[in-house]
């Protein structure tokens, strides 16, 4: 091919051929920076070139060593081999055996010259032997290329074994490879070759490697065998699995059947790069053969611009050629998509590529070089070249998506539009569109054929879609239980409120907060679904997500499903798919799919149930069969199947639909039938976003969840959603957010199309065994093994036997196990209430004791949900004295509030001038928490001498917006990262930046855990970073969707593990710190992470929790009720965290790491760090996690590299920044900085290796002058060159510098008050037009504060993103110009990318629109276009005009100042709504301020939006209250007051004996009551300090607030038999420890649980329900308080027969005789005993078991005997005078006027207060009813005497929320006593001494001593008697209201039962069997005195486990009215 150069001089030529090789020398240690180095310092990770065959060379070489004469050039192949020494010769043998079979011969083999002198270590341990093969043969040019790849291929399939090193560089006749792992500037001295004058070549290709995602190797360099690669490609796996199942649909008529031998095409263990360099080369060698030669020599670009093609699909300004080109090549192949800048050549042709996001900068310069005049010479760089000895003739860039082509043939270059209209129109693409067929095709023919649907919903169109099943509309209307299926496929309450109804309301997906705290699904105990194992993989710092919202220009869903055609062979073929918008289906859209017969398609429905009866192995044997139906039915031609669970019922048990799926779907794949059909899902399983991305992950192409849609049907029915909303409404409301949802989850991955993200497997599996990924989703890892087939299919049984048992009977509502918040009885969470209280305890009071209990809680919970959980610790045989232990002072400093992490480095400057030595951001973001808080952190931990930082985001309040040089009220839109860090090269040129900005900073990195994070980390240690956070998956947030909360991310655990052995086998540990973070609580946490690796430890929900977080989980609605994570005024009143609370928890944290070195016998705390050998797996009863292999994390790593150095930060990154141009400048400006000079001038050259120009010399201005920095003009530069990255970042005030030149990436990134000019060399070509060259890279501005910019030239992508002050003037801009900007102003003269202004919030851009093309490609999303014309912005943009032409020359600004302000009709403003909002509000406000008038009374609140990357959604009920101006529900605990008035007015009251309760005034105001519940995340109302019952409170209140009595009711009898009781009688320690309670009144919780059952008692809708089986099992139950009512009516519904046996007259126990009739009316009792009665429970009467009846006997005749006698041992008061008449128990006197009352014929005797002076000992609800009883009875005085003190007003210190509050109250009887005698009777601190005999020996008075309380040294309380404080009260009447000392002893007599301690019935902890087989017990007898519904809990509890032993198993209820399955085992 050397002749294409003939006519240029022989002597030029050589000259030009050599000089290319200087030159890609020159660019490659130009470019050395962007490489990386091994922990040696001299092992780079990769460096190499690609050169045409330097002909000369070889032949004179082989000639002269070897006397071989090589053939013409293009008439051999050569390439460098990677072989062994050892093992050289049998492969070169196999070779050219091989050879020979391809009709080739060997000529020769070579041995590379190399000189390894300066490699480093690590390189030279791995160094190949390499040799050089040259083949020939006789065929024609073209077929000789074609079996050079053929013998190349099959060499790479068959020579390479075990031990023996085999790789081919390249094989080719054009081109030939040298690279290695070496640096950049090793590579020109390691190969002699490159450096011999004879070397010439016509092209040269250099790349220098920084590897991240995998390990570097000299056979990953670069460049590969057709390209090199900078980026990622995100969608790797899937597009290797795709092109495998391609293997079965690919034909190539000249290859025939040897194209079988070059399968598989991607071959294995190559990096991302080395796939698609496979598959490039496969198309373009063995695609396109049938072509005209004029098209061939194109297929390599064809294959290219398929490969990764350009945004096409949302671009209206693509010609409809290129844009149908791009559509049939979606059909053809999915895109390998991520951020990728691709240079290829086949040896002709040199090209290159950008992705469709321009993540990277590709500079274009065409020059005349000294040298080279009259030559074309084309150098394309990576935007890094010297241009000092060129004139510019052209400087222009890759746009995103665009192609660059040069022809070395025909001496041109082939320019992206060229070369792109060429391609498209080489083929008829558009008239072969035509074959696609639309989802609207298959609707029309299916409307032809069988008419319209009768009813349904989607495409406007009927369907009947509930017959299925039997299930009707009737019984679907019963959603919250009617309908079975909700149950089978693990719905739950949260699903449906907190999930769907958002989706299906505001299309929207809900926000959460506060992270994860739940179990694993590994761990997990209430059979998690599949989906709940994966956990989504997203972009680190290698590949950047996109902005889904803002950039979705460049997104899309759309997808061809259905059979592939030939990829080899292009035609209308290809066409020949369904095209779908979107993956969701409607419930009519998949009926008519599966009938569908247009155009001869076919759909083959798979049934994915089985017989229940086939049990657990009936699992795995249906997916063998649904995987073999699957692959019969593609090869019998069907196109489509459908993978359908609707035939799921009572019979038949579900496969989950993941597993089917991916069993089906790699099945297929390996049998080479996947292209052949299209997956579609049919599911009922599926309805979460993640659900639907895990599917689409794993090859579903669509997904109908059909039982989402049916239950949007019934919602709609019951009036849970509009009655308005059609069917067809629902479904594209619930579509529209699925969109989105998913569009979220790909972008946060950087993928941008639904067709690469489909099977792209971007998920690692947490907890599943081997065998079910081998089978079902094969190349995903699952590095802790866990559960197998078995265990699924367990799990699917547990749900099908709830679901569909008939001892389910007790499901009233929806099992809600609390996944996403914490719920009683259901999963376990970090964060639980008692967790919370024992911290909070214990940091305000640093109280040890609480500590201990907070750890103790602490670590069920997280033995419960993490992985550490499963681990101990091995304590040492030799444990050590404490005091011999690291102190605590010294571990705390290890500690940190929040993670680290770089993301918007405007906060850089800020941490600069403060002198903080921490540098980066993230953690709590400035505005998501209050100031409050964020000081008391910040305080707490500068005291402690730990590390304490914040980030941005959240609300923009004044402070917040003068902190961000923002506008309050504008909102900040937190950019993803992609803006400045595309590549692993960019984050370390960030690192650098930042290392500039700040010298004594160090700089941290944070990283996200997940698979290859140990890698990731590596390459950020070689990055430079010195701080590197490993983030779990379960860390706190403020706000985001709750797919990311629950589902993103790994724990920490895996990541810290996997990092610190990666840095250690690498030997890079000791250049950075590493620190854990993600729900570390317990010094157990810290230690365990420090044993795994980590030198640091974070902390941010504690901390929080600590000042006062109660885990509400609404830090998205800005409504904290503890003033933490809110910007409100009023709300931030109600902070009352202090820095001394932190200190407390830190230090108290840090004694108890102390203890466990101390146990594990380390004094230090360094010497903890990577001791995996001190962890071991525990033995957990939890047989998921006995299935966890957890070896993984165990591994010691220095056990893989004995002897490295391990100590954090003990070597220093070495930045070089001694080598700095910014030495001189600093130097140069000394004088002025130190004051001594008012300015100076400076000039300079600068190339591309002078990165962050400035940004050092601004560290040291600001360090002394602070944000003022110096007088505008006091340093003032002048430069010439080519600049590098970061040009003038952070750039201070009082800096100005002006470049001749140009410049790269990220100029005046941060820029901070200085001045910018940029302008072309003023020797520039005649011809050279600014306007239409590129001047500036990507990104610039980014962040920038304040100063000014000038660049004449056109800026590339990203221009002003962030912007919020900087006033900018450019001729011309890239995509996505001021995106995401705040402030500032920007004038663009010139033409504009796509999506301008995305994001805008604040600034004005004024845009010259020359062509008119603007507004079509502005985001108008949020701004407004308005014309240049008010006088004001005239003269300001003319002032800008001048300024920008003085300063750079600017031809257009010279020529529009000419006729201005005439040209101003073609500017555009562009004006942000928000900017314009609040400009008028601020305003408004200086106007009012004048005439001094504050504003609404507090600072401005205008639209104060949440803003980040996750798009706030507004939740759908607060949406409806907004438009109908209903109650706020969101707000309502801070707008309405608690109702006070429960009861009736006193003085009506005293006179009846009626119910004390005003029903009917609470009644009319409970919603406001309800509306005052906030619905907390952690409910502390329902936890062990609240209800014992674990009422749903939150859920009914919520209820109550909508009017739905009937499921409130429902919600209420889940976890409570008689409600009607506690409503009334309990104490309601709910109250007590209510979230609102802490600084208000609390919610109404009793008047609402009242009301919810009265009404449905009054509403007839308690009707008796007789269970429809009995069990033939007869339990007795002794007592018929409330537990032994509450466990008979639990038993009676399993279906046993239960008789009650009563020693009184009446049935009730307590509730009868113990609680007066004001207080519980006896009718409302007998309501309830009476219904029980007709539900089939026997009720005895008059029979005391023990005494009338022999318990021995009913032992005997009854199955099992349950004790419910209650506590009835009266406490007594022994003192003298005991004996005297008058003196009762306060029950006997209750008992007795009860039993008056009712009718009984009793005679009073002295228990009649009437005319008496009263005397009541002992407070509680048993002495009030006393006072009110004898108040009723016509008592002459009443008195109590209390023993202890009157308790506080408020809660005192030792009686910290949620604690029952010790307060002083005054209840319904003191309240009645102090209206009649006008005092409260109750008297405090009073003793009784002795009872006074009135001579008769009857009582006349009480002698009593007040008492003090004190505290001794121990902290317990003491009492002591007042001296001189006797007293004598006057009485007739003694009632003894002291509680109870237990059961009666007569019964554990005579079964001779165990008693405890206390004398109660003994029973093992937390179960309720007794010592005796078959005798249970529960209630007071059981556990002591207690609450009512302390009682109720424990008959029901007690009856679970009752049946739980006769039925083997039970599932009634369980605590919280949770329901699972509880084995006879477990009864204990």
């Amino acid at each position: 091919m050397k002749r294409q150069f003939d006519e240029i001089d022989s002597s030029q030529q050589a000259d030009i051929f050599k000089s290319i090789v200087r030159d890609a020398q020159k660019l490659s240690l130009r470019m050395n920076h962007r490489g990386a180095c091994a922990c040696d310092n001299d092992t780079g990770d990769g460096a190499g070139v690609l050169t045409a065959i330097p002909h000369a060379l070889y032949s004179h070489e082989l000639r002269e060593q070897q006397n071989v004469q090589l053939p013409a050039f293009g008439r051999y192949a050569t390439g460098i081999f990677y072989l062994d020494k050892t093992h050289h010769r049998e492969s070169e043998a196999a070779f050219e055996r091989l050879a020979g079979e391809c009709a080739l011969r060997v000529l020769c083999w070579r041995t590379v010259p190399t000189d390894g002198a300066g490699i480093g270590d690590v390189a030279r341990n791995s160094e190949p032997f390499m040799r050089q093969v040259f083949v020939t043969g006789d065929q024609p040019d073209a077929q000789l290329r074609h079996q050079v790849f053929v013998l190349r291929k099959r060499a790479t399939h068959t020579i390479p074994r075990p031990g023996a090193r085999f790789y081919i560089c390249s094989l080719s006749l054009l081109t030939v490879i040298y690279k290695g792992q070496l640096t950049a500037d090793q590579l020109w001295t390691y190969f002699p070759d490159l450096r011999s004058p004879n070397y010439d070549t016509y092209l040269a290709l250099v790349h220098t490697r920084f590897s991240t995602n995998t390990f570097p190797s000299w056979e990953r360099a670069h460049p590969l065998r057709y390209l090199a690669h900078n980026g990622e490609i995100n969608t790797l796996r899937g597009n290797v699995n795709l092109m495998k199942a391609r293997e079965g649909v690919m034909k190539n008529d000249e290859f025939g059947d040897e194209l079988k031998k070059l399968y598989p095409v991607v071959e294995p263990n190559l990096s991302d790069s080395g796939a698609v360099d496979c598959v490039l080369e496969f198309l373009t060698m063995a695609g396109g053969r049938t072509l005209p030669e004029a098209s061939k020599i194109y297929f390599l670009y064809m294959a290219v611009m398929t490969m990764v093609p350009e945004a096409w699909q949302n671009d209206i300004t693509m010609p409809p050629e290129k844009r149908d080109f791009y559509h049939w090549s979606a059909c053809a192949m999915e895109p390998w998509d991520g951020p990728a800048l691709l240079t290829f050549t086949d040896g002709r042709y040199v090209g290159a590529i950008l992705d469709s996001l321009c993540f990277h900068l590709v500079g274009l310069t065409r020059v005349d070089c000294e040298g080279a005049t009259g030559t074309l010479v084309v150098k394309i760089y990576l935007c890094d070249v010297d241009y000092t000895v060129c004139v510019w003739c052209a400087q222009s860039r890759l746009k995103p998506g665009r192609m660059l082509l040069v022809d070395t043939q025909e001496k041109k270059i082939i320019q992206d539009v060229e070369l792109k209209m060429h391609i498209s129109n080489s083929r008829p693409h558009s008239s072969w569109l035509k074959e696609q067929i639309l989802l609207e095709d298959l609707w029309k023919e299916h409307i032809k054929k069988f008419g319209p649907f009768e009813s349904g919903t989607g495409e406007g169109e009927k369907v009947a879609v509930a017959s299925v099943n039997g299930i009707n509309d009737k019984t679907l209307a019963r959603m919250w239980g009617g309908d079975r299926r909700l149950s089978l496929f693990a719905y739950t309450i949260e699903t449906i409120n907190m999930l769907l109804l958002p989706m299906i309301q505001t299309k929207q997906e809900a926000l959460g907060s506060m992270g994860n705290d739940a179990p694993l699904a590994c761990l997990s105990q209430f059979q998690p679904l599949l989906y709940d194992y994966f956990k989504q993989l997203f972009a680190q710092v290698t590949n950047p997500p996109i902005d889904p919202f803002r950039e979705k220009v460049v997104m899309s869903l759309m997808c061809p499903i259905g059979p592939e055609a030939n990829l080899l062979q292009p035609s209308e073929k290809q066409c020949h798919r369904l095209f779908l918008k979107r993956p969701i289906l409607s419930l009519s859209d998949v009926e008519v799919i599966k009938a569908t017969t247009h155009r001869g398609w076919k759909t083959h429905v798979i049934d994915i149930t089985f017989d229940k009866e086939e049990g657990y192995k009936g699992f795995a044997t249906a997916l063998d069969r649904i995987c073999n139906e699957a692959c019969k039915a593609a090869q019998n031609g069907y196109q489509l199947l459908v993978l359908s669970d609707r035939l799921a019922s009572p019979d038949r048990v579900p496969c989950s639909t993941l597993l089917a799926l991916g069993a089906t779907h790699h099945h297929l794949i390996e049998e080479r039938q996947r292209m052949k059909v299209g997956l579609i899902l049919e599911t009922a399983e599926a309805r979460e976003v993640h659900h639907m991305c895990v599917l689409l992950g794993y090859g579903a192409d669509a997904i109908c969840p059909y039982l989402v849609f049916e239950l949007a049907r019934a919602l709609r029915n019951e009036g849970v959603v509009d009655a308005s909303m059609t069917d067809d409404l629902l479904f594209r409301n619930y579509a529209e957010a699925m969109d989105r949802g998913i569009a979220k989850v790909m972008a946060k991955m950087g993928i941008s199309t639904l067709q690469s993200y489909k099977g792209a497997q971007i998920f690692e599996a947490v907890g599943l065994a081997d065998e079910v990924v081998e089978k079902c989703f094969k190349g995903t890892q699952s590095r802790i093994g866990g559960v197998t087939f078995e265990t699924l299919a367990r799990d699917a049984y547990e749900r099908h036997y709830l679901s569909y048992s008939d001892s389910t009977s007790d499901m009233l509502v929806l099992r809600n196990p609390g996944n996403y918040h914490w719920r009683s009885g259901g999963e376990k969470h970090i964060n639980d209430p008692l967790s919370i209280a024992n911290l909070q305890e214990a940091a305000v009071n640093k109280n040890k004791s609480a500590y201990d209990r907070f750890r103790e809680s602490t670590m069920e919970s997280v033995k419960a949900c993490t992985l550490r959980g499963q681990l101990e610790l091995v304590t040492s045989e030799n444990p050590i004295d404490i005091s011999l232990v690291e102190p605590a002072s010294e571990i705390v400093k290890r500690f940190a509030t929040g993670e680290t992490v770089i993301s918007d480095e405007l906060f850089v400057v800020v941490k600069i001038k403060k002198k903080n030595l921490s540098c980066g951001m993230g953690a709590m973001s400035f505005g998501s928490i209050s100031l409050e808080a964020h000081s008391t952190l910040a305080m707490a931990m500068n005291k402690v001498g730990g590390k304490s930082n914040t980030g941005e985001g959240g609300k923009v309040t004044k402070d917040i917006a003068k902190t961000r040089h923002s506008v309050p009220g504008v909102g900040l839109i937190s950019p993803p990262p992609h803006h400045d860090i595309y590549s692993i090269e960019d984050l370390a040129e960030l690192i650098y930046d930042l290392k500039c900005a700040n010298p004594n900073a160090r700089i941290s990195v944070k990283l996200v855990s997940e698979v290859g994070v140990g890698v990731v980390a590596s390459g950020v240690a070689k990055g430079k970073a010195e701080h590197i956070v490993i983030s779990g998956h379960d860390g706190g947030t403020g706000a985001s969707s709750w797919t990311g909360i629950k589902n993103a991310g790994l724990p920490w655990e895996l990541g810290v593990a996997e990092t610190h052995q990666v840095l250690v086998l690498n030997n890079l540990r000791s250049r950075v710190v590493v620190q854990a973070d993600g729900q570390i609580r317990t010094g157990f946490d810290v230690v365990v992470a420090a044993l795994l690796g980590a030198d640091e430890f974070g902390f941010s929900t504690a901390p929080l929790i600590v000042m006062g977080c109660t885990m509400m989980r609404k830090c998205h609605l800005n409504t904290c009720p503890v003033g933490i994570a809110t910007q409100d005024p009023v709300l931030r009143k109600k902070f009352a965290g202090k820095p001394e609370d932190v200190i407390n928890y830190l230090f108290m944290l840090a004694e108890e790491v102390r203890s466990h070195m101390a146990q594990l016998g380390i004094k230090k705390f360094q010497d903890l760090i990577g001791r995996t050998d001190l962890l071991r797996v525990r033995d957990s009863g939890n047989p998921k996690a006995k299935s966890l292999n957890l070896s993984p994390i165990l591994r010691n790593a220095l056990h893989m590299r004995p002897g490295t150095n391990i100590i954090a930060s003990s070597e220093s990154q070495n930045f070089e920044l001694e080598k700095r141009l910014d030495n001189k400048l600093i130097e140069a400006a000394a004088p002025v900085i130190a004051g001594s000079k008012s300015s100076v001038d400076i000039e300079m050259l600068i190339n591309n290796e002078d990165r962050a120009f400035a940004s050092t010399l601004s560290y040291h201005i600001s360090m002394k002058y602070g944000d003022e920095g110096l007088p505008d003009h006091s340093v003032n530069v002048s430069l010439k060159g080519s600049a590098g990255q970061s040009f003038c970042a952070f750039m201070t005030k009082g800096v100005h510098v002006k470049l001749e030149g140009d410049a790269n990436d990220y100029v005046g990134k941060g820029l901070s008050g200085g001045e910018i000019i940029i302008y072309p060399p003023k020797d520039s070509s005649p011809d050279f037009k600014s306007e239409n060259n590129v001047i500036v890279g990507n990104v610039c501005l980014y962040g920038a504060t304040s100063g000014k910019a000038f660049f004449r030239g056109i800026a590339a992508e990203r221009f002003s993103v962030r912007n919020s002050g900087v006033v900018a003037v450019v001729e011309g801009v890239g995509d996505h110009g001021c995106e995401y900007m705040t402030g500032g102003c920007v004038v663009i003269l010139g033409l504009t990318g796509r999506n301008f202004a995305a994001g805008m919030s604040g600034g004005i851009a004024y845009v010259w629109d020359i062509d008119g093309s603007f507004k079509s490609k502005c985001n108008l999303e949020m701004v407004e276009l308005l014309p240049l014309e008010n006088d004001e912005d005239l003269k300001y943009v003319a002032s800008l005009l001048k300024e920008f032409q003085e300063k750079t020359g600017s031809l257009i600004a010279e020529e529009l100042l000419k006729t201005w302000p005439k040209p101003a009709k073609e500017f555009v403003k562009v004006f942000p709504f928000e900017y314009q909002r609040a400009l008028r509000q601020m305003a408004e406000e200086a106007a009012q301020e004048k005439v001094g008038t504050p504003v609404n009374g507090e600072e401005m609140k205008a639209e104060q939006k949440i803003r980040d990357i996750e798009e706030t959604v507004a939740d759908g009920s607060m949406e409806k209250k907004r438009l109908e101006k209903i109650l706020d529900k969101t707000r309502g605990f801070v707008k309405y007051k608690r109702e006070t008035g429960m009861y009736r007015p006193t003085e009506k009251r005293v006179k009846d004996w009626d119910e004390i309760y005003n029903f009917g005034h609470v009644r009319k105001g409970l919603r406001v009551q309800a509306a005052r519940c906030m619905e907390c995340g952690v409910p502390f109302c329902q936890s062990s300090h609240g209800c014992p019952l674990g009422n749903i409170i939150p859920k009914w209140n919520d209820l109550i607030f909508q009017n739905n009595w009937k499921e409130a009711l429902n919600q209420l009898l889940q976890t409570n038999n008689f409600p009607e009781f506690t409503g009334r009688v309990c104490p309601a320690p709910c109250e007590g420890a209510c979230v609102l309670g802490i600084s208000e009144p609390p919610v109404t919780i009793k008047n609402i649980e009242c009301a919810i059952i009265d009404h449905a008692f009054e509403q007839g809708w308690i009707q008796p329900d007789v269970p429809k089986h009995r069990s033939g099992k007869k339990i007795a139950v002794v007592g018929s308080g409330p537990s032994g009512l509450a466990c008979a009516h639990q038993l009676n519904k399993a279906g046993h027969l239960v008789t009650v046996f009563e020693r009184n007259d009446r049935i009730g126990g307590l509730l009868r005789y113990g609680i007066p009739t004001m207080k519980l009316s006896k009718e409302v009792v007998q309501r309830r005993v009476n219904l029980m009665a007709e539900e089939g429970i026997d009720f005895k009467t008059n029979i005391n078991v023990g005494k009338d009846i022999s318990a021995k006997d009913l032992y005997e005749e009854f199955d099992c005997l349950v004790l419910c006698t209650g506590a009835t041992w009266p406490r007594d008061l022994p003192i003298p005078g005991r004996q005297l008449e008058g003196i009762h128990f306060a029950m006997a006197f209750l008992e007795s006027w009860q039993k008056k009352q009712m009718g009984n014929s009793i005679e009073l005797q002295g228990l009649l207060a009437k005319d008496k002076d009263v005397i009541i000992i002992g407070g509680g609800d048993t002495g009030c009813d006393c006072i009110a009883t004898s108040l009723r009875q016509g008592a002459k005085s009443i008195t109590t005497f209390e023993i202890l003190p009157e308790p506080p007003a408020r809660r005192a210190k030792d009686n910290p929320w949620p604690q029952f509050p010790r307060v002083f109250k005054v209840d319904y009887g003191h309240e009645e006593v102090e209206l009649k005698f006008g005092r409260d009777p109750r008297q405090f601190s009073t003793l009784s001494k002795e009872f006074i005999d009135d001579g008769n020996g009857h009582v006349a008075g009480i002698r009593t001593v007040l008492v003090n309380w004190t505290k001794d040294d121990t902290g317990r309380w003491k009492m002591d008697e007042v001296p001189d404080s006797e007293k004598v009260y006057k009485c007739d009447l003694v009632l003894l209201a002291m509680g109870f000392l237990g059961p009666e002893k007569y019964i554990a007599s005579e079964l001779d039962l165990n008693l405890d301690p206390r004398g109660n019935y003994e029973t093992s902890n937390g179960q309720y069997s007794t010592s005796v087989p078959r005798v249970f017990s529960a209630g007071d007898c059981r556990r002591g005195q207690s609450l009512v519904v302390w009682a109720i809990s424990e008959g029901r509890q007690a009856a679970r486990e009752v049946d739980a032993f006769l039925a083997g198993q039970s599932s009634l209820p369980g605590p919280g009215g949770v329901i699972t399955t509880l084995v006879a085992s477990q009864k204990g």
